[in-house]
Order: structure tokens, then C-alpha cells, then sequence
């Protein structure tokens, strides 16, 4: 028999392998059904065939940048209620909400339980702007 996930469909989008293993290995363990990708491109060709819920996204990264990813669902109508919050080892205390595509921002290496909170937070608030829920 299939598992069912409870909490939804989260696309990971994270360049290190080991983080993106840990983040799914969490996540699954939260119920979630886990997508993930090496950067933005790859997270985009996902979204072609994929309904998610929330995405988690790293800043920098090869190939395609979380901001461009970010800004890229905002601007299509089929994506741009999806919550997109970043994971970023970029300090941008007092500018990721500037950018206008984040649901919230968290600082590596933020603890798994405020990860947890914030995707479970977007979910519940939907994309109603930046929440700044975690730290």
C-alpha cells in the first residue's frame, strides 16, 4: 500500500547534498511528501509536472539562484500562491523581504524545529507576505 502523506508536498531546493538529504530525511519524517532540486532550474522543470505546497530554497546556487526561483513562481499565476521561504547562509536580516517573493526567511544553520515551524507556518498563512516567523 502507497503512503499518504499528511502535510503536504514540499520542493527542497538546496545545492548541498548533505543538507538536502537531512532536509528531506525531516521532512518525510513530518509526513511530508518530499520533492527536491539542485537549484532553481531544476526546481522549475519539478513545477512543470509537480503540485506543491511549499518550496524551501537556498539563496545561492549554481546554475539558477533562489531569488531568481523565487521571483520566477511570483510572476506565473499557475505558481505564484506557493510559499517560497528561504534557507540562506546569506546574512539579509533587514533586506530578504525587500525582494517581495519570500514568505520568510531563515539563517543557516537554523535549528530543524524553526524549519519545521516556518514551512507549517506558510502553509497555514498561505502567501500572505513576509511573516518573519524564524530566525
Amino acid at each position: 500500500m502507497e503512503e499518504t502523506n499528511t502535510q503536504g508536498t514540499i520542493l527542497i531546493v538546496e545545492d548541498g547534498p548533505d543538507l538536502r538529504t537531512l532536509l528531506a530525511d525531516v521532512f518525510e519524517g513530518e509526513g511530508y511528501k518530499v520533492l527536491i532540486a539542485a537549484n532553481g532550474k531544476e526546481a522549475l522543470r519539478i513545477l512543470d509536472f509537480q503540485v506543491v505546497d511549499v518550496i524551501l530554497t537556498d539563496f545561492r546556487m549554481p546554475i539558477m539562484g533562489g531569488l531568481i526561483l523565487g521571483q520566477t513562481v511570483k510572476a506565473e499565476t499557475r505558481l505564484k500562491h506557493i510559499p517560497v521561504i528561504l534557507l540562506s547562509a546569506t546574512p539579509m536580516a533587514d533586506t530578504w523581504e525587500k525582494f517581495g517573493v519570500f514568505q520568510d526567511y531563515l539563517w543557516k544553520p537554523a535549528p530543524l524545529e524553526d524549519i519545521i515551524e516556518a514551512v507549517r507556518l506558510a502553509q497555514t498563512h498561505g502567501n500572505g507576505g513576509a511573516q518573519r516567523l524564524a530566525s
